[in-house]
């Protein structure tokens, strides 16, 4: 299983018979769920006895390892062009967004210094470290981009030295067994388990249209058994349905689907009150990936996303806020994560906070940058358009407001976050070649 350019879409599933059907990417692990596509997840009555979690972890007790390999060692695996900027935009968005500790996202990149490179060794020495720290009551996170394959009933993660053959005992030396990610996060007692696989691009053997489709073989080795307590709850998104191959971004250098789950961090899944659920986030990537692959590759090009989820309330747990309030729930989760999420009235600022600023559908806002003015419309659908004055240009792009808090999103090359204050909107922007600004927007006069 390697990865192209993607595109499969999501279905969840909740029940504990022996139906498998996973995404990519978040690894799974359901021993048969019912699947449905599109359609909102209901749990089994099973489910409903053993009951279902509406709330991560508290900060302090949810890790991650995440894993992006571009480049290999043996020269008959195809490089690629963006796990890596996958794996860096996920942590990142784990931290900003989602209630990370910074120091409890380990990070595995092509770019990253030796002893954080994506090896067979670092990615299992990393494994087994988290095995022994992560609170039986916290989280774990794994997610993967980069090649896989499947060898005599088999199915492995290609890290960078890894060496592609038919001879499954040199594979085993080499590869990363998916069984092996399975025993190291049973080994660690964890209770929540979220797994993210982005692995079936284009064949590993340099044949760069071939098909490597996601394979039973993988939804097997990624699956948890909840009857027997293996885990209490889990999460498995996988970028592409069984049968299918996932796509390269080649305009963002990421894969569709990866890019498309950051953005539905950032706040493009949100709901009204700007609260990414679960099963928002599973709901965006069914809709946003396939259309994305469609629009770039042609209506041949079929990526769905698909998703296996137990025992959470996947319409009430909510993995991140949208926007600077999700910046401020980010850096301070409590020890009941649901008191965080519950938004003030409308027009009663909550304990510490500011009361809301205007709404900002159906208004014109202008600024100006290195002696350029421009102006940025927000539409009531969350769209904006960004127009430089002089050349007007226009870019689009999305937005989100919180409260007092607002978050843009230019094309996807910058954002832009910030808050109200007066009568104007300031805050600072970023774009993806690390360039920052401060910035600052006054209602435009007619």
């Amino acid at each position: 299983m390697s990865r192209t350019t993607r595109a499969p879409r999501l279905s969840v599933r909740f029940s504990l018979t022996p139906l498998l059907v996973f995404l990519s990417l978040l690894a799974a692990f359901h021993p048969g769920a019912a699947q449905t596509q599109g359609a909102k997840p209901q749990p089994s009555a099973a489910q409903e006895r053993v009951g279902e979690l509406k709330a991560l972890p508290a900060k302090g007790k949810r890790y991650a390892l995440v894993v992006g390999v571009d480049k290999y060692a043996d020269t008959q695996i195809t490089t690629l062009g963006g796990a890596s900027n996958d794996a860096r935009s996920l942590a990142d968005a784990l931290v900003r967004y989602a209630g990370f500790p910074a120091d409890q996202v380990i990070l595995l990149d092509t770019n990253q210094p030796a002893d954080r490179q994506p090896t067979r060794g670092n990615i299992l020495r990393r494994l087994s470290n988290l095995a022994t720290v992560v609170p039986k009551d916290g989280l774990l996170l794994f997610s993967f981009a980069g090649h896989g394959m499947e060898r005599g009933g088999q199915a492995f993660l290609l890290p960078s030295d890894a060496q592609v053959s038919d001879d499954v005992t040199l594979l085993e030396q080499t590869a990363v067994n998916v069984l092996t990610v399975r025993d190291w996060v049973k080994k660690s007692g964890v209770r929540q388990v979220l797994l993210i696989l982005d692995a079936c691009r284009n064949d590993p053997g340099g044949r760069a249209e071939a098909d490597n489709p996601l394979t039973e073989t993988y939804t097997r080795g990624f699956n948890f058994n909840t009857r027997n307590r293996e885990v209490e709850a889990f999460a498995t998104i996988y970028a592409t349905d069984l049968g299918h191959r996932a796509y390269e971004y080649t305009e963002k250098k990421q894969g569709y689907f990866t890019w498309a789950l950051v953005e539905g961090l950032k706040g493009a899944a949100a709901n009204e009150r700007g609260e990414v659920t679960l099963n928002g986030l599973i709901n965006y990537l069914q809709v946003r990936v396939p259309k994305q692959v469609q629009i770039d590759l042609g209506a041949g090009k079929v990526q769905r996303p698909h998703a296996v989820v137990e025992g959470y309330k996947a319409d009430e747990l909510i993995l991140s806020v949208a926007g600077e309030r999700g910046l401020t729930i980010a850096s301070k989760v409590p020890d009941e994560p649901e008191s965080a999420a519950k938004p003030a009235a409308e027009g009663v600022a909550e304990e510490g906070r500011e009361a809301p600023g205007p709404q900002l559908a159906g208004t014109i806002w202008a600024g100006e940058r290195d002696a350029a003015p421009y102006t940025v419309e927000f539409f009531p659908d969350h769209k904006l358009r960004y127009t430089l004055v002089f050349s007007k240009a226009h870019t689009t792009g999305t937005w989100s407001q919180i409260g007092n808090y607002v978050h843009l999103d230019i094309g996807g090359y910058s954002s832009m976050s910030g808050k109200f204050d007066g009568g104007v909107i300031k805050g600072k922007g970023e774009n993806v070649n690390g360039e920052k600004w401060d910035w600052e927007l006054r209602p435009k006069e007619n």
